[in-house]
């Protein structure tokens, strides 16, 4: 029952970012990553869900990044960057609240994003 509930769901990833820019949380960045087509009892769904949860996070991050050079002129550190798509894809993960979807994220690396 939680399995078909959670593949409706539709995960927004939330970026705060106030200590870039002067974004509150109300005017923070938002992907929407749909999940209407998987089944999070398989695998390659959780895998698929995944994917597009880092790829959102990616988006928005890579978008404040180019907002905030727009409207300060100053580069954002690749530090700041990564750290941004690491906090959205928690926040998502945290957000749906699946069991083989947080412990997928555990498993994955800690890599650079690349921009």
């Amino acid at each position: 029952m939680l399995n078909k509930w959670i593949s409706y769901l539709t995960v927004a990833t939330v970026v705060s970012l106030t200590a870039v820019t002067s974004a509150t949380a109300a005017d923070a960045p938002t992907r929407t990553v749909k999940a209407w087509d998987l089944d999070l009892a398989k695998a390659t769904d959780v895998q698929t869900l995944y994917e597009r949860v880092r790829a959102a996070a990616a988006d928005v991050c890579r978008a404040e990044t180019q907002r905030a050079y727009r409207t300060t002129r100053l580069r954002t550190p690749v530090t700041w960057r990564e750290r941004c798509v690491q906090d959205a894809v928690d926040g998502a993960v945290r957000e749906v609240g699946s069991p083989s979807l947080a412990a997928l994220h555990t498993q994955a690396p800690r890599v650079a994003t690349r921009f």
